[in-house]
C-alpha cells in the first residue's frame, strides 16, 4: 500500500542520500579511459660506443671470444709472422754422420758362405743442384772380426789351417745422385752412384789370400788382383750402388733417419749384393 511522501521528506532524503551519489561519480569519472590521444614518451637515442661492445641482434655478429677457446687472436698486431714452415727441407747442404751396420754377402776363400758382419761408420756430403735433386759425395768404413778357420786333413791325419783370424776391413768412397721428395716433415731419399771399395783381409794362409800366390787362372779373394808376379796383392774394385732412404725432419736445422744401400761390383755383376749398408743417419742441414 502506496502511503504519500510529503516535500519534507525528500529533502531530508537528498540530504542523505546526495553525498554518496557525488562520491559514486567521482569514483566513476577517475577509471574511465582518456578520451584524447595518449602521447609516447620520446626513446632515449643510444650511448655511442664499440659496436663489439652491444649485445647484437643476429649471433653472427658476435665478437670473437678470448684464446685459446678455438679462436683467432694469437697474433697481435706488431707481431712478425714466421713466412717459413716450422718443418722445411729447403737447405743448400747437408752433412750427415752414418753409424753403420755392413755385411758381406760374397764367401771369401777358406771361410765357406757364411756372411762376414761388422759395423763402422761413415759421413755424407749432399749438394743440392734442383729443388729435388742433390748431389753427394761420401766415404765409409766397417770392420768386420774373422775367426780362425781350420779344417782336419783325413789323408795327411793332421789339422789344416784354411784362414787366420782377424778383421777384415772395407773402406769405400764414391759419389751419387740423390733425389729427395719434400712432403712435409718426412722426406724421403733415393740415390744411385759409383764408386771404389778396399777391402783389406788377415794375412794368407793359402793360396789366393793376402800376400800369397795366386790361384789357377789369377783368382784371388775379393779385394785383390794377381799382380805380374803371381801375388795376390789389394786393389781397390769399383764399385755400382743403390740405396733408399727416410729422414725425419727436427725444426729448421737438424734431422734424423734410416737407410739401406745395396753394393755390386763391376767386375761381377751376377753377385748381387756384394756389400750391405744399413744405417743411422744423423744430419745437419744448412
Amino acid at each position: 500500500m502506496l502511503r504519500p511522501v510529503s516535500g519534507q521528506q525528500r529533502s531530508d532524503r537528498v540530504a542523505r542520500e546526495g553525498p554518496i551519489a557525488l562520491g559514486l561519480l567521482l569514483c566513476l569519472g577517475a577509471w574511465a579511459p582518456p578520451t584524447g590521444s595518449q602521447t609516447e614518451a620520446p626513446v632515449p637515442p643510444a650511448e655511442a660506443g664499440d659496436e663489439f661492445g652491444q649485445v647484437p641482434r643476429d649471433p653472427d655478429d658476435a665478437s670473437f671470444m678470448s684464446p685459446p677457446n678455438n679462436q683467432l687472436g694469437q697474433w697481435s698486431a706488431g707481431r712478425d709472422r714466421p713466412i717459413t714452415r716450422g718443418f722445411d727441407d729447403d737447405h743448400r747442404v747437408q752433412l750427415t754422420a752414418v753409424p753403420t751396420y755392413a755385411a758381406f754377402r760374397v764367401p771369401f776363400i777358406g771361410r765357406g758362405s757364411t756372411p762376414l758382419r761388422g759395423g763402422g761408420v761413415g759421413l755424407e756430403l749432399d749438394i743440392r743442384m734442383l729443388r729435388w735433386l742433390f748431389l753427394r759425395v761420401h766415404a765409409s768404413h766397417t770392420v768386420h772380426p774373422v775367426f780362425e778357420e781350420t779344417g782336419f786333413d783325413a789323408d795327411a791325419n793332421e789339422v789344416v789351417l784354411f784362414a787366420n783370424g782377424g778383421l777384415v776391413h772395407a773402406t769405400n768412397t764414391g759419389g751419387s745422385i740423390v733425389y729427395a721428395l719434400d712432403i712435409g716433415r718426412f722426406v724421403p731419399r733415393v740415390d744411385v752412384g759409383a764408386g771404389l771399395l778396399f777391402v783389406r783381409s788377415p794375412t794368407a794362409a793359402q793360396p789366393g789370400q793376402w800376400g800369397a800366390e795366386c790361384r789357377q787362372g789369377g783368382v784371388c779373394d775379393l779385394g785383390l788382383s794377381c799382380s805380374a808376379d803371381d801375388l795376390c796383392t789389394p786393389t781397390p774394385a769399383p764399385e755400382l750402388h743403390a740405396g733408399i732412404g727416410l729422414d725425419v725432419l727436427l725444426g729448421q736445422r737438424w734431422a734424423v733417419g734410416l737407410s739401406l744401400r745395396y753394393y755390386a761390383l763391376l767386375q761381377a755383376l751376377a753377385q748381387l749384393p756384394v756389400y750391405v749398408h744399413g744405417s743411422v743417419r744423423l744430419s745437419v742441414r744448412f
